[in-house]
């Protein structure tokens, strides 16, 4: 097969991808990676080809068309669904509006669709895998005729925010049944001859790596294939003190690279430093340079600041781990049984969060809260109540009876040969 990948040019949702290309080529399938050009460096880095088209479109650059107003009205979006009486049609309709400019179109703008649309011409994939904001590769395979599925990298918000809103929608005067989600889709497939439908939402399939029972509950439910998250987060070297023996328990407090590259900060580090004081465990911080020299002589004596370190090296030797949410960092903890505290902000983080802690693996920590006792008081938990440890453990088993992501390849074969009415139907 011809396997197209394709995501927006940010590292942590290409990441998510990468191991399921490898299986795919070591199952002798050709993968072509298509993304902006910023990506490309990223994309060879891990042994793959990258296919550079459009324009960037980085996340960052939605605050400075929209203003800090916007900025902060999508991070107010609700995704939990706890308020039954929150997601009305004003609301849900405001989500969805509010999405398609400030995410969608923003990530997927004509120049970046039409170099998508124009290298699946020209190449004839089999086979579509998209990141889920990057609806560009849903178009190429409607154009071309290609099998195409969706690869999440955390809980479905906004597609079960976006069911919701159907469901309401259907509920209202036909003349108010706006759908600025499928009116956006329809404007970018009307350019190609082609129309939408709900599918170019959905995928024809999906591959999730979540865990069952940290999913959510669809009010429609996908045709789902399972595939067990392995960790990927770029070249990396373990450093020795990693392995060396640690005489106390170790925390890892790590607040992801999209933080840091946003410029935003989200969450106070001398404030979570100072929270872990006196807690009687080797804390592991991972900042950036600029961090590390801004807390430098001012961290606690149980801090040890660095520089990125892989996560999956580092997670065996850890008994917990403060974190904000980020999905790679929450299933790289979760796939090797380590309690968690996810620092929830906005976005899905509240959502993991609350799940997470209903499976009782870990606690939540809103940010809103957060306090020198707060903080402090949930590590000794995680470190001293044995129970968080036998929840994450659950979690732990649960993701490694998943099948591989080479084992998931004969499954894809199997769906493409039934879904692509393009280069491969014609081959058949």
């Amino acid at each position: 097969m011809r396997v197209m990948m394709t995501t927006f040019a940010a590292n942590t949702h290409f990441q998510p991808l990468v191991p399921l290309a490898w299986a795919l080529r070591t199952a002798g399938h050709e993968v072509r990676v298509v993304s902006q050009p910023s990506l490309s460096d990223v994309v060879t880095q891990a042994g793959l080809t990258s296919v550079p088209v459009g324009t960037e479109a980085p996340v960052e650059q939605f605050a400075a068309t929209w203003g800090d107003d916007a900025y902060i009205g999508v991070n107010s979006i609700d995704f939990t669904g706890n308020d039954p009486g929150l997601w009305t049609w004003p609301y849900l309709l405001g989500m969805e509006t509010m999405l398609v400019p400030a995410f969608y179109e923003l990530l997927n703008n004509e120049s970046f669709v039409d170099g998508v649309v124009e290298f699946a011409r020209d190449w004839r994939p089999d086979l579509v895998i998209w990141e889920p904001l990057t609806f560009a590769g849903a178009v190429a395979a409607r154009v071309t005729g290609a099998a195409h599925a969706r690869l999440p990298w955390g809980q479905e918000i906004t597609l079960r925010g976006r069911q919701a809103f159907l469901a309401e929608r259907a509920l209202q005067p036909f003349e108010h049944r706006e759908d600025p989600t499928a009116e956006w889709l329809g404007r970018m497939l009307d350019r190609y001859g082609c129309s939408f439908d709900e599918e170019m939402v959905t995928g024809q399939w999906t591959i999730d790596t979540l865990p069952r029972s940290m999913r959510l509950e669809l009010s429609e439910e996908l045709h789902t294939l399972d595939m067990r998250y392995v960790p990927y987060n770029g070249p990396a070297v373990v450093p020795p003190w990693v392995w060396e023996p640690c005489e106390r328990p170790r925390v890892c407090l790590t607040i992801g690279t999209s933080q840091r590259d946003s410029g935003r900060d989200h969450v106070p580090l001398d404030h979570l430093l100072d929270s872990l004081a006196d807690v009687d465990a080797e804390i592991v911080a991972t900042l950036d340079t600029t961090q590390q020299e801004r807390l430098r002589g001012a961290a606690p004596g149980n801090v040890r600041l660095v520089d990125f370190v892989p996560l999956h090296a580092l997670m065996p030797t850890c008994s917990a781990i403060v974190h904000h949410g980020g999905p790679g960092t929450w299933s790289t903890a979760a796939l090797h049984g380590v309690p968690q505290i996810i620092l929830d902000t906005s976005w899905d983080t509240p959502v993991r969060a609350q799940r997470m802690q209903q499976l009782g693996a870990g606690l939540s920590m809103p940010v809103g809260e957060l306090g020198v006792e707060a903080l402090r008081d949930r590590v000794l938990r995680l470190l001293g109540e044995p129970e968080f440890r036998a929840g994450a453990e659950r979690i732990r088993a649960e993701m490694l009876a998943m099948p591989a992501p080479g084992d998931v390849v004969p499954d894809l074969e199997r769906l493409t040969a039934e879904h692509a009415t393009g280069a491969m139907a014609g081959r058949r």
